[in-house]
C-alpha cells in the first residue's frame, strides 16, 4: 500500500508540474525542487516587492486604523501588516492593472517564462481572500488544522515564521492563507490573534455581520466591516478585563 501510495503521489507532482499554466491545483503535491524555489526564493522576493512598492504609501492609513481600535501595542504589527496584504488583495480584485502579481511576473519575465507553475502560483495570491479561522486541531505550535468561519471548511495549515504567535486551540485569527500544494496552506507572515477570552461573542459577531453586509457588499468589502466589528468587540472585553482586575 505504501508503495503505491508513493507511485500516486509521484504521478499527482508530475501532473502538477505540467499543468495548464492558467491553473494551480491546491491539492496536488509538489516536485520538491520548484516547492523549495516557491517557498524560499519566489517567496521572499515577491513579499519584498510588494512591501517595498505599496508599505510606506498605505502605512498612514494602516496606524490609523489600529489607532481607532485601540490595538494593543504587541499585536498593532500582526493587524497592521494583515490589513497591508488584504488592501493589496482588494485592489487587485477591483482593478487588475493594480495587481502587484501582475506587475511582479512582468518585471520578472526572463526568469518565469519557463516556470508556468510558479507563475499560476503567483496568482493564487490574488486569488486568495482575508477570512476569519477557527483554530482546531493543534499537531504542534506550527501545524495545525483551521475552519473557515464563513464557510465551515477545514484546511491544513503551516506557519514558517518563527516568530509567529503559538495558536490556542479554540481562539479565532484572521488573515490570508496561500496554497502551497499538496492540500496545505500558510499565511503569509502570521494570523492576527484575537484574544481568546473574547472568542465566543467576536464569533457571533462575525457571522452576524458577515451576513449583514453580504447583502450589500462584496466578500472582500465586507471582511473590512466585520474586522472593525470585531475589532471593537476584542477591545470592549480587553477593558472589561482590566476594570475587573
Amino acid at each position: 500500500m505504501k508503495e503505491k501510495n508513493e507511485s500516486i503521489k509521484k504521478v499527482l507532482e508530475f501532473s502538477q508540474s505540467k499543468t495548464n499554466r492558467k491553473q494551480f491545483r491546491h491539492d496536488y503535491p509538489i516536485p520538491k525542487e520548484i516547492r523549495d524555489e516557491m517557498m524560499t526564493e519566489i517567496y521572499a522576493d515577491f513579499t519584498k516587492y510588494v512591501t517595498l512598492c505599496h508599505y510606506d504609501q498605505l502605512h498612514p492609513q494602516l496606524h490609523e486604523f489600529s489607532e481607532e481600535h485601540q490595538t494593543k501595542p504587541d499585536k498593532r504589527g500582526a493587524l497592521e501588516y494583515n490589513l497591508f496584504w488584504s488592501i493589496i488583495n482588494y485592489l487587485a480584485d477591483e482593478n487588475s492593472e493594480s495587481s502587484c502579481v501582475e506587475d511582479y511576473i512582468a518585471e520578472n519575465y526572463l526568469h518565469l517564462k519557463t516556470k508556468p507553475l510558479i507563475t499560476s502560483w503567483l496568482r493564487e495570491w490574488d486569488k486568495a481572500i482575508p477570512k476569519f479561522y477557527y483554530v482546531g486541531y493543534k499537531y504542534n505550535d506550527r501545524s495545525f488544522v483551521v475552519v473557515d468561519m464563513l464557510e465551515n471548511k477545514t484546511l491544513d495549515v503551516i506557519v514558517y515564521n518563527q516568530d509567529a504567535v503559538p495558536p490556542k486551540k479554540g481562539e479565532i485569527v484572521m488573515g490570508i492563507l496561500i496554497p502551497e500544494g499538496d492540500a496545505l496552506y500558510f499565511p503569509i507572515i502570521d494570523f492576527y490573534h484575537f484574544d481568546f477570552t473574547a472568542r465566543e461573542e467576536i464569533g457571533r459577531h462575525i457571522l452576524y455581520y458577515f451576513e449583514k453586509y453580504l447583502k450589500d457588499f462584496t466578500l472582500r468589502e465586507a471582511f473590512f466591516h466585520v474586522l472593525s466589528a470585531a475589532l471593537q468587540v476584542e477591545q470592549y472585553f480587553s477593558k472589561e478585563h482590566t476594570s475587573s482586575q
